[in-house]
Formats: structure tokens, C-alpha cells, sequence
């Protein structure tokens, strides 16, 4: 089904308005919509049997805002992707090659080398990441609310809601499901190159810049706040999350390969993450952080606190993306 049927279908099911539809047909997004388009319904494909959430339904919302959202309406479940989110995303690695190039230093700028030979770049990488990250989120929000017959997903953290320790958990949730996810087709990708590559630290330096792509997208976007907090508004602090995430991707990468990575390599990627988040941030001023690392390190007994009391009530809710992918494999 092209990507015109599946917003027929949507407006002859009544499941939004036309005018919500952004159709990139013919725009200079075309290109890039087409490839996320794509992407989207080989992961419906290959998750739709396993957690339940057919009939679903992809599409670009006409708005400029920057947001996602996941949508479940009878028997129909529905993932948009905010146009805006698009031109984010595209602006702030894909146009900024040239500048990265130049602020980048020497191990990024080999690690480009290679990727080059294999027709990409270490911001096109950066920049699938972020978009494979954010597409299995909405997903792991349909997984969680298959049993509900109207739900409404918001990623935005503007939205009027108070705080509900759920909505905290279903969004660690969701971050976990995504990593995993990411981690998987990340380490796909590692197995193709040639065997001079597949090395533990290269497969290293792929998953700080993943998971480097996904901290800068979010604190550049969502209405972030910059004082940290915890039990408090509708979606964690992004600086929780982004720890969660990168602990995740880092236990996992390491679950999946046999033998594990080591200590070292594990510590790299951490460390590594950290500092390509501060490079970019200074290139494009636009994130609330001066200085992520500083931040993090202030609070990083409470950070810690929260995100293990967390990752505990996601382990053991039932309704979660990860407890229902965990009971599958057993």
C-alpha cells in the first residue's frame, strides 16, 4: 500500500480529519517521508501479530510543531509522525553535515570515512537513529493500550495533564521497548560490514552516536525543562530518560553479543555519548543545556534513584511494551 491508499483509507474510515493529513507528494520532503513511510509499515509488519495492534494506520500530521503521537480508536490503532518533527530532525543533522565535519574530531571523522564507503555518513546514521527511535516509542505506546477501545498518546510535554506515576512508567516504557529495538537493527546494520569492522569497538561507536542522536533530538525538542525533576508533570524529566536509554542500549548491545562487552567498552560508550552531546549542542545553541554532563553528574544519585525505581515498575507491569516482549521470548 502506498503511502496515498493508507491516508485514503484513514479519511474513508472517518479516523482523522483531511485536513490533519500531511501528503508530502511531490514536496521537497518527499524523499525522506517516503523512506520513514516505508520503515514504519515493515515494523507494523513485523509486530502487528505479536502485540496485537492491526489494523494500523501511518501518517504525517499537518503541523509544524514538534511532536508524535499514537492513536487508538475502536478497533484501529494509528501512529503520526508531526511534519514539523521531519524538518527538525533534517535541520539539525542532516543539513549540518559540513559543520560537523569541521567541529568533529579525528575518531568521528574515521568513523565517517567508513561510513561513507557504505554510502552514508555519521549524521545520516544519527539521523535514521533518532526516526527508528521515535517510530518504536509510538509503538510501544500502541502495545501498552491494545485492550482500550479511544486513547490519545501526546509526546509533548505541553500538554495540560497532571502528574500520574503511570504516565511516567508508560514512558520509560516506551523509551525501553524503542532502545531495544534501535539496539537490534544497530547491530544488523555492524554484521554487514566487512570483518575488518565488526569489531566491539566500532559496534561501540555506532551505539554512542544512536544513542547521542536520540538525547540531542529530545533535549532540543518537547518543551524540555531545564530543572530537573521527578515525581512531577505528565512525561519524566529528560535527563531521567535519556538515562534510562543510554543504560539500556548499553546492557543490551551487550545481551546480544557473545561474549559481552566489556566494562571498558561499556564505559566508552557512556562517556562517548555524553561528549558528542555537548559537541552538537554547542554547534547549534538551541538546547536548553549548557552543559548536559555537568548537569548530570550534579544529580546523578537522584537520577539514578528514579530511574531504577522506574525500570523496576516497567519489569513488572503487565501492560508495559517490555513486560509483553519479555513474556514473548520465554
Amino acid at each position: 500500500m502506498s503511502y496515498r491508499e493508507e491516508i485514503a483509507e484513514i479519511t474513508e474510515r472517518k479516523l482523522i480529519d483531511n485536513g490533519d493529513i500531511f501528503d508530502y507528494s511531490e514536496t521537497p520532503l518527499e524523499i525522506h517521508c517516503n523512506k520513514i513511510f516505508l520503515y514504519y509499515k515493515k515494523l507494523i509488519e513485523n509486530n502487528s501479530d505479536l502485540y496485537n495492534i492491526e489494523p494500523n494506520f501511518f501518517f504525517f500530521k499537518n503541523n509544524t510543531n514538534i511532536n508524535a503521537s499514537a492513536y487508538i480508536k475502536g478497533e484501529n490503532t494509528l501512529t503520526s509522525i508531526n511534519i514539523g518533527t521531519i524538518h527538525k530532525l533534517k535541520s539539525t543533522l542532516l543539513d549540518n553535515e559540513k559543520t560537523m565535519n569541521e567541529v568533529f574530531g579525528e575518531s568521528i571523522q574515521a568513523i565517517n570515512q567508513i561510513l561513507i564507503e557504505k554510502g552514508t555518513s555519521v549524521m545520516e546514521f544519527m539521523y535514521h537513529s533518532a526516526i527508528i527511535f521515535l517510530m518504536n516509542h509510538e509503538i510501544g505506546h500502541l502495545i501498552q493500550n491494545n485492550g482500550e477501545s479511544e486513547k490519545h498518546i501526546n509526546e509533548s510535554i505541553e500538554e495540560p495533564k497532571n502528574f500520574e506515576i503511570e504516565s511516567h512508567i508508560f514512558e520509560v516504557d516506551s523509551d525501553i521497548f524503542a532502545s531495544m529495538k534501535l539496539t537490534q537493527d544497530i547491530h544488523q546494520v555492524w554484521l554487514k560490514f566487512e570483518e575488518k569492522y565488526r569489531t566491539d569497538e566500532f559496534l561501540c561507536d555506532l551505539i554512542s552516536l544512536a544513542s547521542s542522536a536520540i538525547g540531542i533530538f529530545k533535549f532540543f525538542n518537547f518543551s524540555a525543562k531545564k530543572e530537573i525533576y521527578y515525581k512531577e508533570k505528565s512525561h519524566p524529566h529528560i535527563a531521567v530518560r535519556f538515562i534510562i536509554i543510554q543504560e539500556n542500549i548499553v546492557d543490551y548491545i551487550s545481551h546480544i553479543r557473545k561474549p559481552e562487552i566489556s566494562e571498558e567498552y561499556k564505559d566508552k560508550m557512556m562517556l562517548n555519548s555524553f561528549a558528542l552531546i555537548e559537541t552538537l549542542n554547542k554547534v547549534h545553541k538551541d538546547s536548553f543545556f549548557d552543559d548536559f554532563t555537568k548537569i548530570v553528574n550534579q544529580n546523578s544519585d537522584e537520577l539514578e534513584e528514579y530511574a531504577k525505581y522506574l525500570i523496576k515498575e516497567v519489569a513488572t507491569n503487565e501492560k508495559c511494551a517490555y513486560y509483553k516482549m519479555k513474556a514473548l521470548e520465554k
